[in-house]
Parts: structure tokens; C-alpha cells; sequence
């Protein structure tokens, strides 16, 4: 029975960043929401296709996409998995969307998810963002003002398109009463971890080791 966690939490919380740690960990699949997003925009790149031109706007807007949107991109990625599970970066984002996940997970026979979750003060997510590049080859995310090339890959780091303070806060109003309403509606199925995403990215991950 394939194994589920999601990371949740404000951006730049370093959900995706301990996703990826976790999941190389414990040889899970690694599924973001954010780069389902920026592949459909991508590879879909007719100017005359409303469906493509909405996400797009949505995501430079830093607008959430519907449920549907979310879950319709998910379902296509769910099938290719190969590993002993999945780590989810920022999904389930609703209580809608955790109630189709649910469904799927029942119907396929994997196990219900363990929700982790990162928090992280409003503010520190704004600074945080002013100054958060990407590596465009491997996706890897740095927060330090100092820091231009990847350490992994050699390549120059670059800046996201929604990566200003205005975008950042637009972001936070809305994903604060999302974040929210999961939580409730998890609370009482007793699968939420909550970590400090205040600390550094190896406190972090102890401490995700440690509560798992």
C-alpha cells in the first residue's frame, strides 16, 4: 500500500524544500502543485486556449487555482508514480481538495494522508519571497540574499514572476483561511504533524524525522 504525506504551509515555509528532502529520504514521488502549474503553462503555449490564458493569469496574479483546476492536473501526474509513495508539495490546498484526494487514495487502495505542517509567521513569508531564487535546472530554492548560483547544478539562480512583496501578500490573504479550513478539516482524523518552519532547513527536517 503506497504511503501519502502533505506538506502545507505559507509560501516560502520551505514546504518544498522539506518535501523534497522527505521524499528522497524515504523513496517517495515528488508531486508540487506550483510546478504542475508552471508545466501546464509551459507546454501549452496557444494564445487562443482561455483554459491555459485563466491559469496563467491566475498564477501570475498569485491566485490560487480552483479545486478543479488543481485536481484535474494531479489525477494526470498520480498515474506515472513508480515509488513507494507520494510526498505532495502544497496538496491538498482545500478542504474540497482533500475530500477528492481522500477518494482517490480509497479507491486506489493507498494509505490516507499524514499532513505536515510547516508554519510560519505572515511576515517572514514576504521577506523571505523579496529575495527566494530558483534553480531553473534541478528547482531548487534559495532564500539568502548572497547566493546566485545553485550549489548543486553550477547554473544561475533566477527569480519567479510572483516573487514581489505585493504578490507575496496577495498570496498569504489567500492562503491563510485555506490552510485554515484543511486543518479543520483534518483535525479530527489525528493525521497532522505541525513543525517550526522558523528554524533552519536541517531543524526542520529533524524535527518532521522525529514527529513522523
Amino acid at each position: 500500500m503506497k504511503k501519502t504525506y502533505s506538506f502545507i504551509g505559507l509560501p516560502a515555509s520551505g514546504k518544498g524544500t522539506q518535501a523534497r528532502i522527505f521524499a528522497e529520504k524515504h523513496n517517495l514521488d515528488l508531486i508540487g502543485m506550483g510546478d504542475l502549474i508552471r508545466a501546464a503553462i509551459e507546454e501549452n503555449q496557444d494564445e487562443n486556449d482561455p483554459f491555459i490564458n485563466e491559469i496563467k493569469k491566475r498564477y501570475e496574479d498569485g491566485v490560487p487555482q480552483p479545486d478543479e483546476v488543481a485536481f484535474d492536473l494531479l489525477t494526470k501526474k498520480l498515474p506515472t508514480l513508480k515509488k513507494d509513495g507520494v510526498a505532495f508539495d502544497n496538496f491538498p490546498f482545500t478542504d474540497k481538495q482533500a475530500k477528492l484526494l481522500i477518494d482517490f487514495l480509497n479507491k486506489n487502495k493507498w494509505e490516507l494522508p499524514i499532513i505536515i505542517h510547516i508554519k510560519l509567521d505572515p511576515e517572514t513569508t514576504v521577506e523571505r519571497i523579496a529575495h527566494r531564487k530558483i534553480c531553473p535546472q534541478c528547482n531548487r530554492i534559495y532564500n539568502k540574499k548572497n547566493i546566485t548560483v545553485c550549489d548543486d547544478c553550477g547554473i544561475a539562480l533566477v527569480s519567479r514572476a510572483d516573487d514581489n512583496e505585493e504578490t507575496a501578500r496577495t498570496r498569504v490573504e489567500h492562503y491563510v483561511p485555506k490552510i485554515n479550513g484543511l486543518l479543520e478539516y483534518y483535525k479530527d482524523k489525528g493525521r497532522i504533524l505541525e513543525v517550526n518552519g522558523e528554524k533552519s532547513i536541517e531543524e526542520v527536517a529533524l524535527e518532521i524525522e522525529k514527529k513522523i
